[in-house]
């Protein structure tokens, strides 16, 4: 069984941010408003508490307290958006692709068991998180669906990302860049029009 010494910092980093930005971006998927986002913050507690322990160093590495506030705090500052589509697109996107690069550093490693037990990990919190609100419903909760189909399709993006089939996502940066170099063309052109 791995531990966090048999990766370098690089690897480990992927690892350990990987499940929280799993949670982050299946929260930012929902529309559950307060209670339920409230209650899809709390909803990978329990998971993370068993993992922590559980008999798998790996997973009890990740869910080392001070690996978690360090995964918390270098996400913190990914991504500084007030516009939430933009957070929710990154999040997404970041999301996929770690999540296919934490795998894929499993693999390389070659622990089969380590592999399917951060999975497994990784498709519970994803779980969890999308189960823990109803969503779409009224302010109290009702008239709402379990699992919002924008969670779905992440759910289903992250099993493929898990089984190494994911399309990779367009960053959020990629698609932050289009829109700004789009206005700038014109001007450029028009500044030299008017200039010959």
């Amino acid at each position: 069984m791995a531990t966090k010494s048999d990766f370098s910092e690089e690897q480990w980093r992927v690892l350990r941010d990987a499940p929280h930005l799993v949670v982050i971006s299946m929260a930012a998927a929902g529309a559950s408003g307060i209670i339920g986002s409230l209650k899809e913050a709390f909803a990978p507690a329990g998971t993370m508490v068993a993992a922590l322990k559980g008999n798998n160093n790996l997973l009890k590495d990740v869910c080392n307290k001070d690996e978690m506030k360090a995964a918390v705090d270098a996400l913190r500052g990914e991504i500084q958006s007030p516009d939430l589509d933009t957070v929710r697109a990154y999040f997404r996107s970041s999301a996929i692709t770690r999540v296919g690069e934490a795998i894929a550093i499993l693999k390389e490693k070659g622990d089969m068991a380590d592999c399917k037990a951060y999975a497994d990990f990784l498709m519970e919190l994803a779980d969890k998180v999308a189960k823990a609100a109803m969503e779409g419903g009224s302010f109290f909760g009702f008239g709402g669906v379990r699992v919002s189909e924008p969670e779905k399709a992440l759910l289903a993006d992250l099993e493929a990302a898990i089984a190494g089939t994911a399309e990779a996502p367009v960053a959020a940066a990629e698609a932050e860049a289009v829109p700004e170099e789009i206005p700038a063309e014109p001007e450029a052109e028009g500044g030299e029009s008017s200039g010959g």
